[in-house]
């Protein structure tokens, strides 16, 4: 089973523990700031319920998942394969309409496999030296707050386009009811580089108008 696979089916086996699990969130009137304090009751359940797992040591985890699970490279010479693998924990209410799922940095994680950097980089980058495919998955645990509704994981490259939208200022938006799809490695490429285009369009918008380019 290919490491990827391995992370999906763990994935699923999260949900389905967190799930029978009574998880005591930090309660606090500002729902996005009880969300964020609520994360660590998520992870730590699951570094509890999990002892198999490779997680990254919590000092050692990035920023940039809210858990990460690492495998060793175990034959030589290295396969290339991903073997680091960012979990974005999302803390939701069962009302809200969509939820923040990243930004620029994530498109140029998902696309080079990260690294700080702006969008007109990012699009430099991209016309200068094109991608073949995704040079990482990214995945997302979606937690509902107060509610009987069962959790969920996915990655972002699996997401029905109906699923996800964009803005200029919050670039990639997840909505409720997640619809998955299958896509070929070359779709997937197409999938997340349509949405950073759509993206870089909407932030252009306002110019485009001003000079007159646009109605």
């Amino acid at each position: 089973m290919s490491k990827l696979l391995k992370v999906r089916k763990t994935g699923k086996d999260f949900c389905s523990f967190l799930d029978s699990q009574t998880i005591i969130l930090n309660s606090n009137p500002d729902g996005r700031l009880e969300s964020l304090n609520s994360e660590d009751s998520v992870t730590n359940a699951l570094r509890e319920g999990f002892p198999t797992v490779p997680f990254l040591p919590k000092e050692e985890n990035r920023s940039f998942g809210d858990i990460d699970i690492k495998y060793d490279e175990s034959v030589f010479p290295p396969t290339g394969q991903q073997l680091h693998f960012p979990i974005n924990v999302k803390m939701v209410n069962e009302t809200t309409s969509t939820y923040n799922a990243g930004g620029v940095k994530l498109f140029h994680y998902l696309l080079y496999g990260g690294g700080e950097i702006g969008f007109t980089a990012l699009a430099r980058k991209i016309l200068k030296t094109p991608p073949t495919e995704l040079a990482r998955e990214y995945s997302y645990l979606t937690y509902y707050k107060k509610s009987m509704k069962k959790s969920d994981f996915f990655f972002l490259s699996d997401v029905s386009r109906d699923s996800i939208t964009t803005n200029p200022s919050n670039p990639l938006q997840l909505r409720q009811n997640i619809v998955l799809v299958d896509r070929t490695p070359e779709e997937k490429l197409r999938f997340v580089l349509d949405l950073f285009e759509e993206v870089c369009y909407k932030r252009a918008l306002p110019y485009l108008k001003l000079a007159g380019l646009e109605k």
